[in-house]
């Protein structure tokens, strides 16, 4: 390896650095928006490709080079939703770089929450309750009434009262403020999970399909409680398990507000950066 690298001049390393970046830039989109099966097409398009090169399989390389273009657009298609939130996550990051905002959840809002539901499953009143996470989740909801109030135990128990214009969709939280009620939500696609499940809690596990969010549900039919987070929807059995899961996202979201995609982008994933410096230099010596 040492005398192969002695061989390269200027313009190999620093192609060698460029592909090494796209290559990084690949492995934090697939990371972040954890689309795994992204990886392993693309792994497995690059061997055929290899083998097609090394075995000089004439056919297959050029009916390849034909489809790429097809491949490509087929594969942006499929995988939309994926590159949608990547890009969001990076310019919702990058300006919030730029406008720091401070949307903490304090302790007293999370002890409203938590009192809310209580007294909510006494009564049987169906809710959602959703508290975005790093991904901005306009782009996912629709309706609603703008309201941007201090949130407070009062206010939660009427918007969610059957009287309610509004009691059928959902709350936004953002920090200690009720952003919007009466939200419609999109409906979860991996319905197999929720077949025994109503609409709201299909619309809970639905918004953090799209999203990062955290959406807590209340059952009006059976008064039972359930949490739903990157698409997984959990019943949850008590209330303190419910405030501890509560209180871990909410830590877990302020401290990434903290960092944005170029913190994580230049300083941090040390390990991913050589696995694409290697990549590139297997690929280099390959082809």
């Amino acid at each position: 390896m040492m005398q192969y690298l002695l061989t390269l001049q200027f313009r190999d390393f620093f192609d060698i650095f460029l592909s090494a970046l796209l290559i990084y830039f690949i492995l934090v989109f697939i990371r972040q928006s954890r689309s795994f099966v992204i990886a392993y097409g693309a792994g497995i398009y690059l061997l055929v490709i290899y083998l097609a090169h090394t075995l000089s399989l004439t056919l297959t390389r050029e009916i390849f080079q034909i489809l790429s273009t097809v491949f490509l657009l087929v594969f942006i298609v499929i995988f939309q939703r994926e590159f949608r939130r990547f890009f969001d996550w990076v310019f919702a990051t990058s300006w919030r770089f730029l406008h720091p905002r401070e949307k903490k959840v304090s302790n007293d809002t999370t002890l409203v929450i938590i009192k809310a539901i209580q007294e909510m499953i006494r009564k049987k009143n169906g809710a959602i309750i959703v508290l975005p996470g790093e991904l901005p989740i306009d782009g996912a909801i629709e309706g609603g009434f703008v309201l941007d109030g201090l949130v407070s135990l009062p206010l939660l128990l009427s918007i969610f009262d059957p009287s309610s214009p509004g009691h059928d969709g959902a709350v936004i939280l953002e920090g200690d403020r009720l952003r919007k009620f009466g939200v419609h939500l999109p409906l979860a696609e991996n319905y197999s999970g929720y077949r025994k499940s109503g609409t709201r809690h299909r619309a809970a596990a639905g918004i953090t399909e799209q999203t990062d969010a955290l959406a807590i549900v209340v059952s009006e039919e059976r008064g039972t409680v359930s949490l739903a987070f990157h698409g997984d929807l959990k019943k949850i059995s008590k209330l303190s398990l419910l405030e501890e899961r509560l209180n871990k996202f909410i830590l877990k979201t302020q401290e990434l507000e903290a960092t944005s995609f170029w913190d994580i982008f230049l300083i941090n994933n040390g390990w991913l950066k050589l696995v694409a410096l290697l990549l590139a230099l297997a690929l280099r010596v390959i082809l």
